[in-house]
């Protein structure tokens, strides 16, 4: 039986070419764009799942319920939170943004400026499963260090790296490490994403920390690590996180600090979209790609059973005589439940194709690389195989809910009220569900537009950044300013300034404890962000002043240690205390010694628009991280060549690399402009399936119609009112899948503005220009067939068959 169906099935779908053509082209769209975002979909939901002890690790959190949550912490508190709760297998540290710089090997002299770069604690490895790919991978001992394949192959070659030496020049100085472990090919499914893990018990000994006593790993005053505490099988986390908590509160400083433990597993996403605790990802994103992903199989499938009613017209001589035969409803079902079966795997075999010969150009949509290993989970076969039986099952009772209306005369009422009804209901909901996603795209767009051309009361246009040497050497200060006067020297360029943070990148550190000289009880939570800079830095970057003056040469030349002075945003001083930024200048504050307030710098958007404005505090120094110039564009190659002979001259064995300013800015966006792009692509892709739907039942309903046309054009009707007769059925469809659309997309929209502090708003324009852009569509589609059907010939519609 099941091989009569399955012939009857393929002759079937062979005969209507231009029915399974569309069908099928409708749902390789559909799937290609399901397997695709679930293969995005299920990578982002199983970060850190590699980890074997994932279930019992956690990262503390350390929150006041005002100021938000903070993840970097003293290391210290590691050793303290072991010797004090017994429930506490190990706490490990992971210091992984203060250890970039220069990696230098020995025994080549080659150098390489390396970016992922953390300090570990010894029994790092023991609780986190990355693989070993050679050695130990132990760190409990001083100088040693644990790099990843790809690097070892980089410094060694072809040869066995373990017990090799490198050196590792950074703010710490220059410090040689041991390799004790290799690790292999790491998941790009891992939020710790290091590639050099040195042993953070180097920083133990002071004079491996060139100065740098903040970086104490025993240290309980600066908070620069990540604490992770592995939990012991079965321990109940909720009782620890209170346990943790009294204990920190002994602290009266820290009477209203509370301690949360984040699970390992929560840290990519959270776990839920309203989880306050920082994450690396967005669980928000996640969720909307996966709604695209299921909309647009949605419309597939619903542009399938459209057809399929339309279709059963070419088909009533053959349900007529299956009828007459004693054939039942379900046995007709059956017959297209194996048509719609076989033609979803064809659509399937062939999305998987092109998926995967498409790998590329994917990725660059979604700006990451797409895990094909989520093809391979229990759950994705499970959810295709539901996908499969639930729509073939509809299909079957779709049929038997339309042939049931036949009897076994042959006057059969086959287009009944009720299926036109349905039909129409599924025209709407596919184009409301397109509209959707064409309104998403374009406020989306708006939205970036917003944020990218916004002025950000500073200038970065033709500011190139050469990233400043990591080893130095000896007479440093006498090397900077060399550099500096070279290359200001240089007709190309106009300004040149030096700090050791940038907009966009972030800031030096945050520090608390700073105060007006007479401090209050409220100044113990506020934290300020800290950006160390010269004497250009607010020149060079357009910045204004609101009230003072700006740092002089001889105070960045001192350094803010000596000086005493420093300057604020309107943010911070408006946080100290003080009225206004000309109230401020000249006053001082305290954080230790008493500061002097030389200027206040009106607030600039250091970083995105998807942030507030932070307090900020300006330090004076001769940095040397980054050199910041304004260039002229003319010849930049030949700029550019000029500015690296310089710098190799003035920092051998520093590898030279630059970025133009507002290239880095706008990285922030990324995640907005991937989302642009996937309703962009989505919304093409639901609008095109639409369409080759609203196409074939226009030509349906164009053959259902033909004498009617030919009579009315016999008898004189003009070419417009036959296309008005076969289109506006299907305009008034569309105007109401707009008007179900809207109130939908306007409150969608408005609760992912609600997210960014500086929101662009929802316009009018969009909803009309999605909706005319629908429209316009719609009438084309249409159009061409009612167009087709007006100038055809009468006498060929209305002859006998």
């Amino acid at each position: 039986m099941i091989h009569s169906y399955l012939r009857i099935a393929w002759r079937s779908l062979s005969k209507r070419k231009l029915f399974t053509s569309i069908n099928l082209t409708g749902l390789v769209l559909g799937l290609s764009s399901f397997l695709l975002l679930f293969s995005f979909v299920a990578s982002e939901w199983t970060y850190n799942d590699f980890h074997e002890n994932k279930d019992n690790i956690f990262r503390l959190v350390l929150t006041d319920g005002n100021s938000e949550p903070e993840i970097f912490l003293p290391p210290g508190y590691a050793a303290v939170m072991e010797s004090q709760f017994t429930d506490i297998a190990q706490v490990n540290t992971l210091a992984s943004q203060i250890a970039g710089g220069l990696v230098i090997i020995p025994d080549t002299k080659e150098s390489f400026k390396e970016d992922r770069i953390m300090y570990a604690d010894g029994d790092f490895f023991k609780a986190f499963s990355f693989p070993i790919f050679k050695g130990n991978a132990d760190l409990t001992q001083p100088n040693s260090v644990v790099i990843s394949a790809t690097l070892a192959k980089k410094f060694f070659g072809s040869e066995n790296g373990i017990g090799k030496t490198i050196q590792v020049s950074n703010q710490f100085g220059k410090t040689d490490y041991t390799v004790s472990g290799i690790l292999d090919e790491i998941s790009d499914r891992s939020d710790i994403k290091g590639e050099i893990f040195l042993s953070i018990h180097t920083l133990e000994n002071a004079a491996n920390r060139n100065g740098n006593d903040w970086a104490d790993p025993n240290g309980m005053e600066s908070g620069f690590v990540n604490l992770f505490v592995t939990l012991k099988d079965g321990v109940d986390k909720s009782n620890t996180e209170n346990l943790i908590t009294q204990f920190v509160r002994q602290n009266p400083d820290a009477k209203d600090e509370t301690v949360i433990l984040q699970s390992l597993s929560e840290i990519h996403l959270g776990n839920s979209l309203s989880d306050p605790l920082p994450t690396q990802g967005s669980m928000g994103t996640v969720l909307v790609f996966a709604a695209i992903a299921l909309l647009i199989l949605a419309i597939a499938y619903v542009n399938y059973l459209n057809l399929s009613a339309a279709n059963i017209l070419t088909r009533i001589k053959e349900i007529r005589m299956r009828k007459v035969l004693g054939a039942g409803s379900w046995q007709l079902a059956q017959q297209f439940m194996i048509e719609t079966l076989m033609l979803m795997a064809f659509a399937f075999g062939i999305s998987f194709l092109i998926v995967n010969l498409l790998e590329s150009r994917f990725e660059k949509i979604f700006g990451q690389a797409l895990w094909f290993g989520a093809y391979a989970l229990p759950v994705f076969w499970l959810v295709v195989f539901a996908i499969f039986m639930l729509c073939t099952l509809l299909s079957g009772f779709y049929v038997v809910a339309l042939s049931g209306k036949f009897g076994h005369q042959f006057q059969i009422n086959f287009q009944p009220k009720s299926s036109q009804t349905l039909k129409k209901s599924l025209v709407i909901l596919q184009f409301a569900i397109s509209v959707t996603i064409i309104v998403g795209t374009i406020a989306i767009r708006d939205q970036l537009s917003f944020m990218q051309n916004q002025n950000l009361g500073m200038d970065l246009t033709q500011k190139l950044v050469i990233d400043g040497p990591s080893d130095i050497g000896e007479n440093g200060a006498s090397k900077i300013s060399a550099f500096k006067s070279t290359v200001r020297s240089q007709a190309f360029v106009e300004k040149l300034s030096t700090s050791n943070a940038l907009p966009g990148i972030g800031y030096n550190f945050f520090a608390s404890g700073i105060t007006p000289m007479v401090p209050r009880p409220e100044d113990k939570d506020k934290s300020y962000g800290m950006m160390i800079m010269d004497d250009e830095f607010v020149n060079t970057y357009g910045m204004t002043l609101v009230a003072g003056r700006n740092f002089t040469t001889e105070e960045a030349s001192q350094g803010w240690g000596n000086s005493k002075k420093l300057m604020l945003n309107e943010k911070a001083a408006l946080e100290l205390g003080f009225e206004s930024g000309e109230a401020a200048v000249g006053q001082s504050i305290l954080w230790g010694d008493p500061y002097e307030i030389l200027a206040v710098v009106k607030d600039y958007h250091h970083m995105s628009l998807k942030e507030e404005i932070k307090p900020m505090v300006f330090l004076p120094s001769q940095a040397s991280g980054y050199f910041s110039m304004v260039v002229s564009s003319n010849q930049m190659r030949a700029n550019l060549e000029s500015i690296e002979e310089i710098y190799e001259g003035i920092f051998p064995g520093n590898p030279f690399s630059y970025f133009f300013m507002d290239e880095r800015y706008a990285v922030q966006y990324k995640q907005e402009q991937q989302l642009g792009q996937a309703f962009l692509v989505g919304g093409i892709i639901a609008i095109m399936i639409s369409c080759m739907g609203l196409f074939a039942l226009a030509a349906y309903t164009v053959q259902q119609k033909s004498k009617e046309i030919g009579i009315r054009k016999v008898l004189g009707a003009s070419s417009e009112s036959l296309i008005q007769l076969v289109s506006k059925d299907f305009v008034i469809l569309v105007g109401i899948a707009l008007l179900l659309a809207f109130p939908f997309s306007w409150w969608a929209l408005d609760t992912w503005q609600s997210g960014f502090p500086y929101k662009a708003g929802i316009s009018f324009s969009t909803f009309l220009l999605a909706g005319g852009l629908t429209l316009l569509i719609a009438l084309v589609t249409v159009g061409s067939q009612a167009l087709k059907a007006a100038w055809a010939n009468p006498v060929d519609s209305i002859k006998d068959e």
